[in-house]
């Protein structure tokens, strides 16, 4: 997980983590936990945050979600 490329993606987005949180049906808590590596993303929340974000070249879903590194 890329945290600090999926932090980019939410601002490129036009989004806060408060408001992709609530697009999501979660808290900014739960949110900003699974960024920060703490609890994982299941597969569909990471392909809801794609369609809402916009990431649609799969290399880069892989480069933010399947990444070793937590930053």
């Amino acid at each position: 997980m890329q945290a600090n490329r999926l932090r980019g993606k939410i601002v490129e987005a036009g989004f806060s983590q408060q408001a992709l949180a609530a697009q999501l049906g979660m808290s900014k808590n739960t949110l900003s936990n699974k960024i920060n590596g703490k609890t994982p993303f299941n597969l569909d929340e990471a392909k809801k945050i794609c369609s809402i974000l916009g990431i649609r070249d799969d290399a880069e879903k892989a480069q933010i979600f399947l990444a070793g590194s937590s930053q």
